[in-house]
């Protein structure tokens, strides 16, 4: 009995719609995104846990999961936040070698926030930062973006690489471009990309206020006893009206990350 109201109150943070460290770690082993990386596990757990802590949250748990290692990171929930938990899991990858396969999902503290910003990719990023060049590729199956002399960008996914050349995915099935990597003014991998729900709903918010405040005084006679009331109700219906419109074209709007790639 004791142990089982032990199991409901480790529950009720759930029920509450709150993340937990326990909720994290049980989540899929391949949940979230993926990158792959060429260094020992025991350096991509330090390099995980530095990267963690410049994104401003702190190390909570650093634990085994059979052959993997996982770091969960957390941020308390503030006046303007609802906090954050990332889990950072690191495993041999399935194609073998040296390669680690690298999943981090990141959750808002509070589960039922639509709007909460991925942060997975700026993790990516900043573990990036701490590894040589050769840690991180690029593999095939990366998205890239290849930076040419003159400046021209070509962006797709990585076909095979040899010791000299690249060959990206061509577009709508078209020839694969091959790419001389001594050759090449700047190369950058994909890290994944975010949306801009919480920024949409604000400036909608905002917007769609000013809106209504208009209308609502342009629409009511000056000697009207209500007419405040009315501007207020504007002010209301055109935040309401400009936070879905805000919120959903933030939605829409992606922001994708990359990583230099020191090529010379």
């Amino acid at each position: 009995m004791h142990l089982s109201k032990l199991s409901s109150l480790a529950l009720l943070p759930a029920l509450a719609g709150c993340a937990t460290v326990a909720m994290m770690k049980e989540l899929p082993p391949d949940a979230g995104r993926l990158a792959r990386y060429a260094a020992p596990q025991d350096t991509l757990v330090a390099v995980a846990e530095a990267a963690i802590r410049e994104q401003h949250l702190s190390v909570a748990d650093t634990d085994r999961d059979g052959g993997a290692r996982v770091v969960i990171g957390s941020r308390a929930a503030g006046l303007f936040s609802n906090g954050e938990f990332v889990r950072v899991r690191i495993a041999p990858d399935s194609g073998g070698g040296d390669v680690m396969a690298v999943h981090v999902v990141s959750q808002s503290g509070y589960l039922l926030d639509w709007a909460h910003r991925d942060g997975a990719p700026r993790l990516f990023m900043a573990m990036d930062a701490h590894l040589p060049a050769a840690a991180f590729g690029p593999w095939p199956g990366m998205r890239v973006r290849a930076t040419l002399r003159d400046s021209t960008d070509i962006v797709g996914a990585v076909m095979r690489v040899t010791a000299d050349t690249m060959f990206l995915e061509g577009r709508l099935g078209g020839r694969p471009h091959a790419l001389q990597i001594g050759a090449l003014a700047g190369l950058n991998v994909s890290r994944g990309s975010y949306r801009h729900t919480r920024e949409g709903v604000l400036i909608g918010v905002l917007v769609g206020s000013l809106i209504g405040a208009a209308i609502g005084s342009a629409t009511t006679d000056s000697g009207d006893p209500f007419s405040r009331l009315n501007v207020f109700a504007g002010v209301l219906v055109g935040a309401a009206g400009g936070g879905l419109v805000g919120g959903a074209a933030g939605a829409g709007s992606r922001t994708e990350v990359w990583s230099p790639v020191p090529i010379h």
